[in-house]
């Protein structure tokens, strides 16, 4: 016996050894594998009327996939959605992609991974199997799984796209909304102004009024857009400019040697047909003064050519050498004296061409926006000369002065306060040389006294509104007994008639598929005051006489608070739309579908798509609400 153990020592302490580890073994691994059963089958949550269920198993595919559309980008669709922080949010867009039949095979995930690698520009011979293989290698999935995820992604981006860009509007939608814009509307109409009327005596104002109001607009620009009220000082300027006449130069040019007759001859022999004209002496003879006519021409405009490349020099002469900063140049400290003066300049143009002295003005110590240069009585044509140095197009002195460095700057005008613009050539040939010397960038108001004037007479108008608006039911029933005439003179407003209001005109419409609403007298294109006339004219029986229908629905009165204004208005014929215009509507869609797109909302992908929506409408629940996918826990689940 003992012979035998020492014979086979060595093969018993193997075979025993290994039965007695697996007899400690086995109840672990039972153990781990039960746990592991329970982790991986265990209810994640439960979706649809009929509560199907999701695995714990499932979801942690779910949290791998949505690390892969992460590493996809934020600015893609799914991205957008924050879908790469919500396992639940991936797992119920593919759900309605599969319904919908959007998701391909291995060939519609392969097709992804090659078309991100097409896109890596940066990088050469990105092949489908390296972006497979590096998408899967960071979010944990096989090659399988990996396109299998793609070609979900795929599935749901498509189903974004087609719902997005999916047809809004029914035949009856259309005829409608063609009904509404076409509906034609003659009425009479009072509008009441509470900036210029002058009937109600405003209440005093105390001072903390005035300062709330200006507190409250002053980062908007006057005449913004949607913007009712508003003190920003604009972008503001002083300038300088000379202006040459091309009359004078015309002048000084009339006794030249080269209108003599045998130069006059020289250039009709030269080229007979630009004076429409044979080259014949008896035609020369009998043309003489029409030739020195267009000669004349010809030298005056090469004489101002002159006098612009002369300024242009004279200007750019004290900059030569000097640095710049970009497009800008880095103007010294005395640059105001070391600059080019522009009445020493006048005073060489006017002896270099034998001229008049060229006129020089200054806007002096008034302050100067844009706008204002279109005065011509006090700045003649500079707002619209122009200069073809920035481009193709000629730019106007109205586009270049934005520009300034100090306002901003310009990537394609480079100007700045100090230095002298280019010459610019007015339509009618005068030519301009200005400079700004000063500005003043647009800021809020440094105090109340600064636009006190504008809030003030803001307010005023503010105070008379509220009073119109709380007068506006007795307004109603005063036009209704004793007609518009009798507010507009308690008002010393006119009455107005208003042949055809409209929101769209159709033949605009149908031709250039441009939505042009008519215009209201006293408020112009109010696009407020057309849809609240519409509206009440909507309500109307087209097929009955107008007198035979209710006068409040005829009769009314509406406010405007974004004009100040009330309006009353005395509906007296409607022009509905025609089976004529119907028909040419009908065959052409596509502006009237432009011109609802317009009024609707922008399709908004979270509104369909986002967790709620879809979680609501799939009936979808969490087996605890409160739980937390670890690898999220620091970032909110999408909305």
């Amino acid at each position: 016996m003992f012979q035998f153990l020492r014979k086979y020592d060595k093969w018993i302490l193997v075979v025993g050894g290994s039965l007695l580890m697996i007899t400690f073994l086995v109840p672990q691994a039972i153990q781990g594998l039960a746990e592991y059963s329970a982790q991986t089958g265990g209810t994640w949550a439960t979706v649809g009327t009929n509560e199907e269920s999701v695995t714990s198993g499932e979801a942690d595919m779910l949290r791998r996939q949505t690390r892969l559309i992460d590493l996809l980008g934020a600015n893609s669709p799914l991205g957008q959605l924050g879908v790469g922080t919500n396992p639940a949010h991936w797992y119920l867009l593919v759900r309605e992609a599969r319904a919908a039949g959007l998701v391909g095979g291995s060939s519609s995930g392969y097709e992804v991974a090659q078309q991100i690698g097409a896109g890596r520009t940066d990088l050469e011979n990105v092949t489908p199997e390296v972006v497979i293989a590096n998408l899967g290698a960071q979010a944990g999935l096989s090659p399988q799984q990996t396109i299998a995820t793609l070609a979900e992604v795929r599935g749901v981006t498509q189903l974004l796209a087609l719902v997005g860009t999916a047809g809004r509007f029914s035949d009856t939608r259309l005829r409608s909304a063609a009904a509404r814009k076409s509906l034609g509307i003659a009425a009479d109409v009072v509008v009441i102004d509470a900036r210029t009327d002058a009937t109600i005596e405003p209440p005093e104002i105390d001072e903390q009024r005035l300062t709330d109001q200006m507190t409250a607009h002053a980062e908007v620009l006057p005449g913004a857009e949607d913007a009712t009220f508003g003190y920003r000082i604009p972008d503001r300027f002083k300038l300088e400019w000379l202006m040459i006449p091309k009359a004078a130069v015309r002048t000084s040019l009339e006794n030249s040697p080269e209108l003599g007759p045998v130069e006059l001859r020289k250039a009709f022999m030269k080229d007979p047909a630009r004076f429409g004209s044979a080259a014949t002496t008896s035609q020369f003879s009998t043309e003489e003064a029409r030739i020195r006519e267009v000669v004349l021409d010809d030298l005056t405009d090469a004489r101002m050519e002159s006098i612009a490349k002369f300024v242009s020099d004279q200007t750019q002469f004290p900059r030569r050498g000097m640095n710049r900063i970009g497009l800008h140049y880095d103007l010294p400290a005395d640059w105001a004296s070391r600059r080019q003066s522009f009445t020493g300049l006048a005073d060489e143009i006017a002896k270099e061409f034998n001229l008049p002295l060229p006129a020089y003005r200054s806007s002096g110590q008034d302050w100067l926006a844009v706008e204002d240069i279109s005065d011509e009585a006090r700045f003649g044509a500079l707002a619209s000369s122009d200069t073809d140095l920035y481009g193709r197009n000629r730019t106007p002195m109205s586009a270049i002065l934005p520009a300034l460095r100090d306002f901003g700057g310009s990537d394609s005008i480079a100007v700045q306060s100090g230095v002298a613009f280019p010459p610019t050539f007015a339509p009618d040939g005068d030519l301009y040389l200005a400079r700004v010397i000063d500005t003043d960038p647009s800021r809020p108001p440094a105090d109340l006294d600064e636009v006190r004037a504008e809030v003030r007479a803001d307010v005023e108008a503010m105070l008379r509104y509220e009073t119109l608006a709380s007068r506006l039911p007795e307004l109603e029933r005063t036009a209704r007994t004793d007609g518009l005439r009798s507010i507009a003179d308690a008002y010393d407003v006119p009455v107005e008639f208003a042949a055809d209001i409209r929101e769209a005109n159709l033949q605009i419409l149908l031709q250039y598929g441009i939505e042009l609403s008519s215009s209201i007298p006293g408020l112009g294109t109010d696009a407020e005051a057309i849809g609240a006339i519409v509206d009440r004219a909507m309500t109307l029986d087209q097929t009955r006489p107008l007198a035979d229908q209710p006068i409040d629905q005829r009769i009314f009165a509406v406010a405007l608070p974004e004009r100040l204004a009330v309006l009353l208005v005395s509906i007296d014929k409607l022009m509905p739309l025609t089976e004529e215009q119907w028909s040419g509507l009908a065959a052409n869609q596509g502006p009237l579908q432009a011109a609802i797109t317009q009024d609707l909302a922008a399709f908004d992908p979270a509104s369909v798509f986002g967790f709620e929506a879809l979680k609501a409408r799939h009936a979808f629940e969490r087996s605890r609400e409160d739980e937390i996918d670890d690898e999220f826990a620091d970032e909110a689940p999408a909305a």
